[in-house]
């Protein structure tokens, strides 16, 4: 008769060491569940009183900058995760996106873990929004290079701690913006000056110096820096007329690498900011504009314009000019863009 909550059995097969170690499995017997952690010498048995298991999808990204944390700490996420009564499948995506909605279409999950850079989490998103599937709450590993969601969520920049978020968080609303009805993004939608950077640097670069590879392509861009006409109109009806070298649509604060663009900004006060960059008639004003945008010291430069709003709408820019979508390529036409708000929790401490 079982009688203690935790067991603990020994065993004297010296076949079994180290074949199980670091192995976990979840038991059913009876009315009780039993976790089996198998080490060297001993396994632990944790009876739990039965209860319903919660259902965990990992969606990974196997090109992203860090997406080897995954696989190299699989066993320490699904057995953690399982002895708080949370079962894991794992599935790898790259372009397949809509395979994702088969699969929460066919099956309930509970949790929806994203792992990889910031594109990979609003595309996954844009195809269940698009699908019309309810959200499941969101947990964020993040294995991209820039990863700016994360760091204005201050979610930590280890496996221990994402899996921690889960654990021990708490799944909290977050706003994110749509564009024309049926793009999400989740950090940031922008244009002009160093946005092709995040989607034509070189991916294997990335993968051996990090962000230090952006840095070194965004410099490469100011030899040539091209100025638009920027048309902004916003929902109270004002309309912004600007000739502009870089414009951003931000949702946190954090966006290219930069940790705090914009300091004060929340992103579960379902509004945007709007960050732009005025032309700049003298290239030596340059390097003290890029000094104020890094320190967030946007108040007193006349070069930079902050203004937030619930919703937009930008008029198409120059066909040369590029555009991203949370660090993706985007395309360059006219967008209508607004925040929405209690539609989508991420698990943060």
């Amino acid at each position: 008769m079982i009688q203690n909550h935790l067991m603990k059995i020994r065993y004297k097969n010296s076949r079994m060491k180290g074949d199980y170690e670091a192995i976990s499995k979840f038991i059913k017997y009876e009315k009780y569940y039993f976790s089996l952690i198998f080490s060297d010498s001993l396994i632990e048995v944790n009876m739990k009183e039965k209860r319903k298991l919660k259902k965990a999808l990992l969606v990974y990204n196997p090109k992203s900058g860090n997406s080897d944390l995954i696989l190299n700490n699989f066993d320490l996420i699904a057995s953690s995760l399982l002895k708080n009564g949370i079962t894991l499948t794992l599935y790898s995506i790259s372009r397949e996106y809509n395979e994702l909605t088969n699969i929460l279409k066919n099956e309930k999950y509970d949790i929806l873990i994203l792992s990889g850079g910031d594109g990979t989490l609003s595309k996954s998103l844009s195809q269940l929004y698009n699908e019309e599937i309810e959200f499941p709450d969101v947990a964020i590993f993040p294995t991209g290079t820039s990863n700016d969601l994360a760091k204005s969520l201050n979610l930590g920049d280890d496996v221990k701690k994402w899996v921690d978020n889960i654990v021990n968080g708490k799944a909290k609303p977050l706003d994110f913006g749509l564009i024309n009805n049926k793009t999400v993004f989740l950090s940031s939608y922008a244009g002009g000056l160093f946005t092709k950077v995040s989607y034509n640097t070189d991916k294997n670069l990335k993968k051996v110096i990090g962000k230090t590879a952006y840095h070194i392509a965004g410099l490469a861009e100011l030899t040539n820096i091209r100025k638009f006409d920027l048309n902004i109109t916003l929902d109270s009806g004002e309309k912004i007329n600007e000739k502009a070298i870089l414009y951003m649509i931000l949702n946190g604060k954090s966006v290219g690498g930069f940790d705090s663009v914009i300091d004060n900004a929340d992103m579960n006060d379902g509004l945007m900011n709007i960050l732009i960059v005025k032309n700049i008639e003298n290239p030596f004003d340059l390097p003290a504009v890029l000094l104020d945008l890094i320190n967030s010291n946007l108040e007193n430069n006349d070069y930079v314009r902050t203004v937030t709003a619930k919703s937009c709408v930008i008029e198409k820019i120059d066909d040369e000019v590029g555009v991203s979508i949370d660090g993706e390529e985007g395309k360059n036409k006219k967008a209508e863009i607004r925040f929405i708000s209690n539609r989508l929790k991420i698990f943060r401490q």
